[in-house]
């Protein structure tokens, strides 16, 4: 089950912790101190037992028998039980040896077994016959390696089912694939998900002899969300780890549910978002096309009526149509670049006489106006149209917002990555620093400029034209000799390969 946000981190946690270490904890328990004040290895103390417990009642007969005779016991008989005793010794040692690997060769497999559990395998039975203690300790450690690697079998299931799952496989599909993953890692015989309030369902009775009603809440955070059931076969085993790791699953499968159903929510969203968008767009391509002609015909009347009879408020008709002119292709600019419409034709072109041209056509002969030409025979690689549309928006930006301060220009060139380089800069007030960041956005001004102060696409359009040509068009850092500065950056080639 993969998926990219937390699902799947607690039970890795609980995949860390799934052998338990018994070597380290019985090794964390310090050793009882002998009776003899100082530590003996566990056989020599049980080989001292077994003879001490050999010679010592045949010692204490012999000293008893040496003690009634008396005077009258003859040397013989004290030769004798020192004889009976040394031999009573050695078949004690050798007798207390052969007990004393009987009885440590278990503990040692036992011991062994232990260190094969805490190093992970699982997979080794202690085999023992009999049924004595030691063969039921055997016993009961098999078990516990069994059912540590029944929950790791478990456990590695969980992981998978949960590391194959994504949030775009949506909520149906989750829900069955959840039910089936189930059954597949906790051996049921039947297991369902159920997206309700857990205390609509009712819990089942176990009944001795038929299948095992289980069941686990799908909890995300505090918010219940439902509640997975399924029936475990009667002769199987159920306890509380196998409860611990079906909740712990449940928990991922609600979470994986809610990431889900917050990823169809967006994938909504988006998609409505994506429709108000095209209406937009439909909306202001249509709008644009729809000006042009009525704003074409203002202006030729306009032009009519001033050579007939001047009059000043026709020249501000015409300046406000120019203005709403521009807007109108400006919009109509910005629908065919978003469509693909847009298809530079470039040619071959000097950029200082675009440059002049575009500075006279602004009509801004108030503002002073300089052009510093660097460009040492190099010529740019644009459309016209669409350069001269450029020029005369970052001019006009220069103008309008440098207060009418001098224009400053120079057209350098970057041989190396074969870019020329035009730079426009005024000496107004610059670009505030929480406004460059956004400076090229949609609609976006200047936040302190009024709004009526221009649509807000000029710079956007103008950048997205100059990356349609290979070019760019960038805001220069501020500097304390200048206002704002906006640079364009165009393909080049050397005038003598034109």
């Amino acid at each position: 089950m993969t998926d990219t946000g937390p699902i799947g981190s607690r039970a890795a946690e609980h995949a860390q912790v799934a052998p338990i270490d018994v070597a380290t904890d019985a090794a964390a328990q310090p050793d009882e101190p002998s009776a003899f004040g100082f530590e003996l290895p566990f056989r020599t103390r049980l080989t001292g037992a077994l003879v001490a417990a050999a010679i010592l009642p045949l010692a204490g007969f012999g000293l008893l028998m040496v003690g009634i005779g008396g005077t009258t016991a003859t040397p013989t008989l004290g030769r004798l039980l020192l004889f009976a005793i040394a031999l009573a010794a050695v078949f004690a040692i050798l007798l207390a040896y052969l007990l004393v690997a009987d009885l440590t060769g278990p503990l040692r497999a036992i011991g062994r077994a232990v260190e094969r559990v805490a190093a992970g395998d699982l997979t080794t039975p202690i085999e023992l016959p009999g049924d004595d203690e030691l063969a039921r300790l055997a016993d009961s450690h098999n078990r516990l390696a069994a059912d540590l690697e029944r929950r790791n079998r478990q456990l590695e299931r969980i992981l998978k089912a949960i590391e194959t799952t994504s949030p775009r496989d949506g909520v149906d599909w989750l829900i069955g694939r959840a039910a089936a993953d189930a059954r597949e890692a906790f051996g049921l015989i039947s297991a369902e998900v159920f997206l309700v309030d857990p205390r609509d369902i009712p819990w089942e009775e176990t009944v001795p002899g038929e299948a095992r009603p289980i069941r686990a809440t799908l909890q995300a955070g505090t918010d219940e969300m439902g509640v997975l059931i399924g029936h475990l076969p009667a002769t199987s085993r159920w306890e509380r780890a196998d409860q611990d790791l079906l909740d712990l699953f449940a928990s991922e499968v609600a979470i994986a549910i809610r990431n889900a159903q917050l990823f169809a929510q967006v994938e909504a969203q988006n998609a409505q978002l994506l429709e108000l968008d095209a209406a937009k767009d439909d909306f202001l391509r249509g709008v644009s096309h729809n000006l042009q002609t009525p704003l074409a015909r203002i202006r030729a009347y306009v032009d009519q009526l001033g050579g007939d009879r001047p009059d000043r408020r026709l020249g501000i008709i015409a300046e406000q149509s120019d203005r709403l002119s521009r807007m109108v292709r400006q919009l109509l600019t910005v629908t065919r670049l978003e469509s693909g419409a847009l298809r530079p034709k470039p040619e071959v072109v000097a950029l200082a006489s675009r440059v002049r041209r575009a500075w006279e056509a602004l009509g801004s002969g108030d503002v002073a106006f300089s052009l510093e030409d660097r460009s040492s025979g190099w010529l740019a690689v644009a459309d016209v149209d669409q350069l001269d549309q450029v020029l005369w928006a970052v001019l006009d930006n220069a103008v309008k917002y440098g207060g009418q301060t001098p224009i400053d220009v120079l057209l350098d060139v970057d041989a190396a990555r074969s870019r020329v380089r035009l730079t426009i800069a005024d000496h107004g007030r610059g670009v505030p620093e929480p406004d460059r960041a956004r400076l090229f956005g949609r609609f976006e001004r200047g936040s302190a400029e009024r709004p009526d102060d221009g649509s807000g696409l000029g710079l956007y359009v103008s950048r997205e034209l100059c990356r349609a040509m290979g070019g760019d068009l960038v805001l220069e850092p501020a500097a304390p000799d200048r206002g704002a500065a906006f640079t364009i950056v165009l393909p080049a080639e050397p005038a003598d390969e034109g």
